[in-house]
């Protein structure tokens, strides 16, 4: 009779640990954010660590691709760091027609 490992895969333990504590720090940049808009002698303008804090969330996801790529290169899986590396490029193309062809473009 074979047993089934219980518990997450090593990668899936990693990507869990970094997108939770990522999570954390832009939650509590936000926080900061919040507390230091309410206070007028504050170093750091509060837009300042809200804008960081949601950028950080929106960051998220990329920078979880950019450490998938490393791992898979890392082992040497060279399938999976094409893929990562294709769907950063898609994520990329996105981001840069957005930029050129968005709202804000010139």
């Amino acid at each position: 009779m074979t047993t089934i490992a219980s518990g997450p895969a090593p990668l899936e333990r990693l990507l869990a640990m970094f997108l939770q504590c990522g999570t954390w720090l832009a939650c509590a940049m936000i926080c900061a954010g919040i507390v230091s808009a309410a206070d007028v002698h504050a170093a750091v303008s509060g837009a300042t660590m809200l804008t960081a804090g949601v950028a950080l969330f929106i960051l998220l996801p990329v920078l979880r691709l950019l450490l998938m790529l490393a791992v898979f290169m890392r082992r040497r899986d060279y399938r999976y760091v094409a893929i990562a590396a294709a769907v950063l490029s898609i994520v990329a193309a996105g981001a840069l027609l957005g930029v050129r062809l968005g709202p804000l473009a010139g």
